[in-house]
């Protein structure tokens, strides 16, 4: 009867690898299981989570982990960045540089210095008339009266009429009509 020495303590090999048998010579043979990698040599195994190794080859804005069935690594881009690779091949770059970030034209594109998550901030001239998250930039313009006083209202994207009445505030609080041309 062959006793499988596999079946003693894995056959001496570490517990990430698995146990065979060289089928010329029958002496044992270490393979890394999926998700490792032998960091030793031929003679001895060392079987090392791949993530540990130079990111499991990840790009350096990607964080490794383990598919929870196959083990195999799975490359995820950190926050802040987006993938622009194909499968497996995961290539992340800044989301900011993609799309502004996916911000509102009139908004820049930064990121928060803590968790480095995309930050929109509308651009001078505009007020977020949005619902966090979803920054909206509404462009406001001032017109003043002599008497100083100001009054802001929303800017159009199409072509506003040639004369427009604009009801202007003026001290002590009564209403009056003004004709802007």
């Amino acid at each position: 009867m062959f006793l499988d020495t596999c079946t003693i303590s894995n056959g001496g090999c570490t517990p990430n690898a698995a146990c065979s048998h060289d089928n010329t010579t029958d002496t044992i043979v270490c393979t890394c299981k999926t998700g490792y990698t032998n960091t030793g040599g031929a003679c001895k195994v060392v079987c090392t989570d791949t993530c540990l190794i130079k990111n499991g080859g990840c790009a350096p804005n990607a964080s490794c982990s383990h598919d929870n069935t196959t083990n195999e690594v799975v490359c995820t881009c950190k926050t802040g960045y987006t993938n622009t690779g194909l499968a497996p091949n995961v290539v992340c770059n800044d989301t900011c540089t993609l799309g502004n970030g996916a911000c509102d034209p009139n908004a820049g594109c930064s990121h928060d210095n803590k968790t480095n998550a995309v930050v929109c901030t509308c651009t001078t001239g505009y007020t977020n008339t949005g619902v966090a998250p979803n920054v909206v930039c509404t462009g406001t313009m001032t017109a003043s009266t002599k008497s100083g006083t100001f009054l802001a209202f929303p800017c159009f994207q199409t072509p506003a009429p040639s004369a427009m009445e604009v009801a202007l505030q003026t001290p002590p609080a009564h209403m009056t009509t003004q004709r802007m041309l």
